[in-house]
């Protein structure tokens, strides 16, 4: 398991919620997305795998026009 890079306090395994303000009044919400969480500070971290899949939806759901919306991780992955 991984240490907290602010305070060095083991991170646990968790969701989070990701908030793209994509300008032009765009706002995308991708919600249970796979992260380490520190209990300690708050203090997320995401995979790199899992943010390249977060880069995708959001990308996918701007091109078929969505202009506000949430996605739900697991169901888009």
């Amino acid at each position: 398991m991984m240490n907290c890079l602010v305070c060095k306090t083991e991170l646990r395994k968790g969701t989070t919620v990701l908030t793209f303000n994509m300008g032009s009044n765009r706002i995308l919400v991708v919600k249970d997305v796979p992260a380490l969480i520190c209990d300690q500070c708050g203090e997320e971290s995401i995979d790199l795998d899992v943010s390249k899949n977060v880069e995708k939806q959001v990308e996918k759901a701007l091109s078929d026009g969505i202009s506000m919306g949430f996605i739900d991780y697991n169901a888009a992955a």
